[in-house]
């Protein structure tokens, strides 16, 4: 890549969404620069260059990350955690995913010449669940303290920013899958994998997701295009489906056969909670009241407002984006 190639700060560079972002903008003409919490021992694709900023907070100085900077993208956050032993407290979602995105605003503007900044929220900073199709004009109302705190980074973020030279733009994805599934995802595909029956098969739902290919190439789309500065965009693939068409997809991306039964709902809730006693005692079932939760309820989400905005349009659909991250996890069965 040619030093003279304009040079973007990638925060969160060597995170799930980072590892494939960076290759994206580096073959966008970007110079990709990763500002990392600590040393990082295995080389991202894609990146050029890296500095080291320690935790992401109120008092972060981001004064050398920032030196030549004309864009940036904040990938790092606080994600909230499927373990319930392990869920953080309000306050600590505050402080780095409000407080710090402020911190990064503020010295945004200060550095003199960074012109865009791409804010990676998530669509939890709206809601958690709904049943007809959510798109930019619905009322953010966050259930989570995660959510909260990706609400308050949004706000934070534009206030600073308000008449200031940095152009702003916030992207809220929907549940990302891909190679390297973190949290819910990652935990349905190793029980599809496992073969075993799932009680599953009743649930009634529908739900938006975003393969990790379609979110890079709409963050990279935003890092350059007109008309996306001062907005907010719904980031999801075109398809809704159910659980239990999800499990089929992902059972026919594995090379495995769908096994699914249709369990009372009393007996799914009484397995979950089952599941959070063994989960209290270290050992995982794969089913808890949180993961339940998410498998049942209903998240439709449009993308049509950058559809419209840019000549984005996703690149796999949900299909193609399983069997591409199962290509090289998962073999067919002789």
């Amino acid at each position: 890549m040619s030093t003279d190639a304009p040079l973007i700060l990638v925060t969160g560079a060597s995170g799930f969404i980072g590892r494939h972002l960076a290759p994206e903008l580096a073959a966008r003409g970007w110079r990709v620069r990763a500002a990392v919490r600590r040393p990082v021992a295995v080389g991202v694709p894609g990146v050029a260059e890296s500095v080291i900023v320690g935790d992401v907070g109120p008092l972060t100085d981001w004064t050398p990350a920032l030196a030549g900077v004309s864009g940036v993208v904040h990938l790092a956050a606080l994600a909230h955690q499927t373990d319930p032993r392990r869920q953080r407290r309000d306050d600590e979602f505050m402080a780095v995913n409000a407080a710090g995105t402020r911190r990064l605003a503020e010295s945004a503007r200060l550095a003199g010449g960074v012109r865009r900044l791409v804010f990676v929220s998530s669509i939890g900073a709206v809601t958690d669940v709904c049943n007809a199709p959510l798109d930019e004009t619905s009322l953010a109302v966050p259930v989570s303290p995660y959510g909260r705190s990706k609400l308050a980074g949004e706000q934070a973020m534009q206030d600073v920013l308000q008449g200031s030279t940095v152009d702003w733009c916030v992207l809220r994805p929907v549940l990302v899958y891909g190679p390297g599934n973190p949290g819910n995802m990652g935990r349905l595909f190793r029980l599809v994998r496992t073969g075993l029956p799932l009680p599953l098969g009743g649930i009634r739902n529908r739900r938006s997701f975003a393969y990790i290919g379609n979110l890079v190439d709409a963050i990279a789309t935003v890092t350059k295009a007109p008309g996306t500065g001062g907005r907010v965009f719904n980031v999801a693939d075109d398809e809704a489906v159910s659980t239990p068409d999800l499990i089929r997809l992902i059972a026919t991306a594995s090379g495995r056969k769908a096994r699914l039964w249709s369990a009372p709902p009393g007996a799914l809730q009484f397995a979950a909670r089952c599941g959070d006693l063994a989960g209290r005692m270290g050992v995982g079932i794969g089913l808890n009241s949180y993961s339940l939760y998410r498998l049942e309820q209903s998240l439709i989400v449009s993308n049509q407002a950058l559809r419209q905005a840019t000549d984005w349009r996703p690149r796999s659909t949900l299909a193609a984006g399983l069997a591409a991250t199962f290509h090289s996890e998962l073999k067919p069965r002789s």
